[in-house]
């Protein structure tokens, strides 16, 4: 094979190793393209050293290698670009999640923390209901504590206590709502729950960042509203 097939072949081999391992981090992949680079030079100038100087490499030939060295170097400084700019993203990411720390939202779960002697909810109905009955539930599933709801349809906000249905205060810890309602016919009416808490810490070890409240992790994309 010539060296400038060989080059071709490395080149090619680098582009198609970019387009499709998509599990490759970009550090490898700068490394790939380094080895192929350092292994461009040393085809290119081994070529130069062992030509015929009667038979000197064709012009358009060397020219031609010429533009691929380019285009692997170009490879990696792009390479190196892109890690500049995934880190920064990585940074600034890292540091609007902290902010919401301290900060109180409404987010989409039906769980929600008692901390301080209350947890809150938010309900919507979808249509106006002749009963609605909400009942909150520990993290076992156990019925701890219902009561009747407001039975117009839209937003609503219920807190609770903290107290079961005998009037013991409960442990601070993770509870959920469920919305039971129903029209003058006795036919279920649509509802739906959100959560209200503050955010107490922020984990940004995994591949999302998740926030907490309480014990509760939430991502940003389940957060409905801020300062709920």
């Amino acid at each position: 094979m010539s060296v400038s097939s060989t080059v071709t072949s490395l080149t090619n081999s680098t582009a198609v190793s970019t387009s499709t391992t998509t599990s490759t981090t970009t550090s490898s992949e700068s490394s790939a393209l380094f080895d192929n680079y350092e292994a461009f030079l040393t085809l290119l100038t081994t070529q130069l050293q062992n030509q015929d100087p009667l038979d000197p490499m064709d012009t358009a030939e060397f020219t031609n290698q010429l533009v691929q060295y380019a285009d692997v170097e170009q490879a990696i400084k792009t390479n190196e670009t892109l890690d500049s700019i995934l880190s920064l993203t990585s940074w600034n990411t890292n540091t609007l999640a902290l902010s919401y720390v301290g900060k109180t939202v409404e987010y989409d779960s039906e769980y929600a923390a008692l901390a301080d002697g209350s947890a809150t909810w938010n309900y919507e109905l979808d249509d106006d209901a002749s009963a609605v009955t909400l009942t909150v539930k520990d993290q076992n599933g156990n019925v701890i504590y219902t009561e009747s709801g407001e039975t117009d349809s839209g937003d609503h906000q219920f807190t609770w206590d903290g107290t079961d249905s005998d009037g013991n205060v409960l442990e601070d810890g993770t509870y959920s709502l469920t919305v039971t309602a129903v029209d003058s016919s006795g036919a279920e009416v649509e509802s739906s729950v959100t959560s209200i808490g503050k955010i107490s810490n922020v984990d940004t070890s995994g591949d999302e960042i998740a926030l907490y409240v309480g014990d509760i992790a939430i991502t940003v994309d389940e957060i409905v509203a801020f300062d709920a």
